[in-house]
């Protein structure tokens, strides 16, 4: 219990400036966590299938990654807090733009608001991290990350039950008609909140960066140490991108859970992975980086494996309950081990490589998870079963998993080799 008074402490002892920069990003996470949950099926409703639907959400990916990388050469020695407000304005305004499209069917316009959409939420993402290492102190670094990653869950949750709710009380007070379409619009509108916090940070002046060239801005960095930080990353990101932006057309494909229900469940699991993720900086602690990663990992695997299978018995009573159960457990495991990951890759690269492998990381994820989008297009298209989609998963993120274990491995000796030095 001590050590739980001692964590909240450390939390409440996080810089302002990193904590404005969760709340902007709490509100901005709001909408893209009700989009996961519900969005897939709004474009169902409206007649779209499985492969059309993949086909939109790889525009999202594509944007990314044509600008993130050249995002993070840019950042470097730059201020970030106008990113950050640039980002709160383009999300919103674009949440209602896809909406609109979608309504009105038009395909190519809802590609391009995808496409922008994930602009301004690349805004934030990519300077999240650069920013609260530049803002953090040593002794709150660990909590610093874990708040960053526990935005997401946090958002989920009370997106979940928002939808949940909106679902159960609009029929008893006579709002029958209210939908997916009008929940997001509320959620985007609801986003625009997050240029308050952003505007009341108070920025640090960065250090200018001394490069007169892009070339001899580009030899600066260590690509070594930054390739073999990232292949972890995107082994696991390919695999993720087969499953998680699909997980809702699974249960409502398989089990024919609507809307309310699924956020219901996706809710209850994002409890648990808020709650899990704030735990990291004991785990990572206690059990140092390798066991953290590698108990989280496997574990989340052989849940993911469990979850697949019940497509195989979908008509037994049980196995909604099973998958149910397998999704919500899941989902914490596998998200315990981002913040450890991440302090883990960036201590291992080196102050002078952050801002451009965050950038790069988030160019990478949303690669691959555009590929594994028209990865995932082409197998359903082929009428390939969920499951062994799902095990093609699996397979991924054991590699993935193994290739962390090698990095901490690798850093180790790093750390050693300095220590030996000093």
């Amino acid at each position: 219990m001590s050590e739980v008074r001692h964590l909240i402490k450390r939390y409440l002892s996080v810089p302002r400036s990193i904590k404005l920069l969760i709340i902007g990003a709490f509100f901005l996470q709001l909408l893209n966590a009700s989009s996961h949950l519900i969005l897939n099926i709004f474009l169902r409703k409206n007649g779209y299938i499985d492969s059309e639907i993949a086909n939109f959400i790889s525009y999202r990916f594509i944007s990314i990654l044509l600008f993130s990388i050249p995002f993070g050469l840019i950042i470097k020695g730059k201020r970030l807090k106008p990113f950050f407000i640039i980002g709160a304005i383009i999300v919103p305004i674009s949440g209602i733009a896809i909406l609109l499209a979608v309504n009105a069917h038009i395909p190519w316009l809802i590609k391009g608001c995808f496409f922008i959409a994930s602009l301004g939420f690349m805004l934030e993402h990519v300077t999240a991290l650069p920013f609260i290492l530049r803002h953090g102190d040593e002794d709150t670094l660990s909590e610093s990350i874990a708040l960053n990653f526990a935005v997401w869950s946090l958002a989920s949750v009370v997106s979940g039950f928002l939808i949940k709710g909106v679902f159960v009380l609009a029929p008893k007070i006579g709002l029958a008609n209210i939908g997916e379409f009008e929940i997001l619009l509320g959620f985007s509108l609801f986003s625009a909140l997050s240029i308050i916090p952003f505007l009341a940070i108070r920025e640090t002046k960065p250090k200018p960066s001394i490069h007169d060239s892009v070339f001899s801005h580009l030899k600066s960095y260590n690509w070594k140490k930054i390739f073999r930080g990232l292949l972890p990353m995107f082994l696991i990101s390919v695999g993720a991108g087969l499953t998680i932006p699909f997980m809702n057309l699974y249960f409502n494909s398989v089990f024919h859970l609507n809307s309310d229900a699924y956020a219901l469940m996706g809710s209850i699991a994002a409890v648990f992975v808020f709650l899990g993720g704030m735990l990291t900086p004991i785990l990572r602690r206690k059990l140092g980086y390798g066991l953290s990663i590698a108990i989280t990992q496997f574990s989340a695997i052989l849940f993911l494996v469990c979850l697949a299978s019940t497509e195989l018995y979908s008509n037994l009573g049980f196995a909604l309950w099973l998958a149910g159960g397998a999704f919500i457990i899941r989902q914490p495991l596998m998200n315990m081990a981002s913040p450890i990951t991440s302090e883990l890759v960036m201590k291992y690269v080196g102050e002078q490589n952050r801002e451009l492998i965050s950038a790069i990381e988030t160019g990478l994820w949303n690669a691959s998870w555009f590929v594994s989008a028209k990865i995932f297009q082409l197998l359903r298209g082929m009428e390939l079963p969920y499951y062994k989609i799902f095990i093609i998963t699996a397979i991924l993120y054991s590699f993935g998993t193994v290739t962390y274990l090698l990095l901490v491995k690798d850093y180790k000796k790093q750390l050693a080799l300095s220590e030996n030095i000093v």
